[in-house]
């Protein structure tokens, strides 16, 4: 595994005018609430001045960036144009003449490389989700699609724009998105060599709209970068001038406007992928906060966090603070013991003992039921401070471990070994039912949340971050179960209700 070239460097909070305890009454008000965090950074005048990982989670682990991705490639278009390579004005079918139809709709062909860059293509969604064609070349089906719209006119978000810009910067510098901002200085910055990016079904291009895989390190450097206007230890990796574009606001969102694959704040501007992904930028503070984890599951936790921060953190912020190291004692203490929360319940109930190891046998679903399971079968077996759900469906028989007050590590039931993916390419998964070999490895507790109904929660930690529900709820001889997946393009026949009887 690879060690960090370039480190940051880590300060005192109070040494970059933030407040221990504040942060420390924070991060508990977080975990009192639930969100799940797996790891996070405050950064301060160039500084680490606070950091945490939520166990299992670890420094050197390559993380999901989901969206938070579109702005590294926002980036790589500013410096293609740096270069002269292009100008953000162009329209962005010129640069793709063989992925044209032969009558190319007038709104695609008046489509900037701005106007993508700002969410504002010709269509209402992501292409690659209308328009299908053979190859699954995403390039193709977004001039293929059929616009709705003028460009440049409405805020859409299309992660298909992102996907055309990264093939855009891929075609015109001869390398890999990651390997394009390598060699413009991210190689310089320590940022690690062995980060990737997830492909697009076709293997061809880098899925940067959703893709990149790095350390918290890596976003932390990214983000000093960004929060810099491009200057990264005082050299200008990307032109001032645009990233203060980029940053800005450039179209209305209906919430404070978004940039060039940036989204504008009530203090700055920031990066968001999809469950809690985040760089917020505070520049008048010189301050950014970063963070990883998994709350797709969570409805409205990630602006709670955001809201958060800036209520009780950002008031506290000064230049010059006294240290006190018994409150930072206490924040390091804290931070140190930092662990993904299981599900709250009881591990004991009056059905445990009545369940455990009855076969019930599904009821079938009809094809018109909506949000329905179709397994065929089902059973939990308990053993001290663990428990196996079972349960059989198309594919045949699978397990899966949970703890009471504990998590079980293991690899989701139904995906490959990781030994049969190692040094392989990642490949989108699951996308129009093409599934394939993905390791998928998974933290799993479970709790009794009334007497007769079983919590299992579910979360994967590896490249495809994703949250499973689970509820069993027994009755006399019957067991309903409703399960509720989280995830991008996986899990999704684990979705809906359907009840069994012994």
């Amino acid at each position: 595994m690879e060690t960090e070239r370039n480190p940051l460097l880590v300060a005192s909070p109070e040494s970059v005018g933030l407040d221990s305890s504040v942060i420390l009454a924070y991060l508990q008000k977080l975990e009192a609430e639930g969100h799940c965090l797996h790891g996070f950074s405050i950064l301060r005048h160039g500084k680490i001045a606070a950091e945490g990982y939520y166990a299992p989670q670890q420094p050197q682990w390559k993380h999901r960036m989901y969206s938070t991705s579109k702005s590294f490639v926002s980036v790589a278009i500013g410096m293609l144009q740096d270069e002269g390579k292009i100008t953000i004005q162009d329209k962005i079918a010129s640069y793709f003449p063989e992925k044209l139809p032969e009558h190319l709709h007038p709104y695609i062909a008046d489509a900037s490389i701005r106007d993508l860059l700002m969410m504002s293509t010709p269509f209402q969604d992501s292409t690659y989700t209308v328009s299908l064609n053979p190859e699954n070349d995403w390039i193709r089906s977004f001039f293929e699609c059929e616009p709705s719209h003028r460009a440049g006119q409405i805020f859409s978000y299309d992660t298909s724009a992102t996907t055309v810009l990264t093939a855009l910067v891929e075609k015109l510098s001869g390398m890999e998105l990651l390997d394009y901002l390598r060699s413009k200085g991210f190689d310089e910055m320590g940022f690690s060599r062995e980060a990737i990016c997830v492909k697009t079904p076709d293997g061809k291009v880098s899925w940067a709209g959703s893709g990149i895989l790095c350390t918290l390190h890596d976003l932390n450097k990214f983000a000093l970068l960004c929060l810099n206007m491009g200057n990264y230890n005082g050299k200008q990796l990307v032109s001032e001038e645009y990233m203060r574009e980029a940053t800005s606001k450039q179209i209305e969102n209906g919430e404070h406007g978004y940039g060039y694959q940036f989204w504008c704040t009530p203090h700055g501007f920031a990066c968001r992928g999809m469950g809690g992904q985040m760089v917020f930028y505070m520049p008048e503070q010189d301050m950014a906060f970063v963070t990883i984890g998994d709350m797709q599951g969570q409805p409205g936790y990630i602006q709670r966090m955001e809201d958060l921060f800036y209520d009780m953190v950002l008031p506290s912020v000064v230049e010059e603070r006294p240290e006190n190291p018994e409150a930072y004692q206490a924040l390091t203490e804290y931070c140190e013991q930092l662990t993904i929360q299981t599900v709250k319940g009881a591990a004991e109930s009056p059905y445990t003992d009545r369940v455990s190891g009855k076969l019930y046998h599904m009821r079938e679903n009809g094809a018109g039921a909506v949000m329905s399971l179709h397994l065929k079968a089902l059973q939990v077996d308990f053993e001290g401070d663990e428990g196996t759900l079972s349960w059989e469906d198309a594919e045949g028989l699978k397990t899966l471990r949970f703890g009471f007050g504990h998590h079980v590590h293991q690899n989701f039931p139904g995906f490959s070994p990781k030994e049969e993916t190692e040094g392989k390419p990642v490949i989108v998964y699951g996308f129009n039912g093409i599934k394939v070999p993905l390791y998928l490895p998974c933290i799993v507790s479970g709790a009794w949340k009334s007497d007769h109904e079983l919590g299992i929660l579910c979360y994967s930690i590896g490249y495809f971050v994703g949250t499973l529900k689970i509820r069993l709820s027994f009755d006399e001889n019957t067991v309903t179960a409703r399960m509720e997946p989280f995830a991008e393009h996986f899990w999704e026949e684990l979705k809906g209700f359907q009840t069994g009887e012994y």
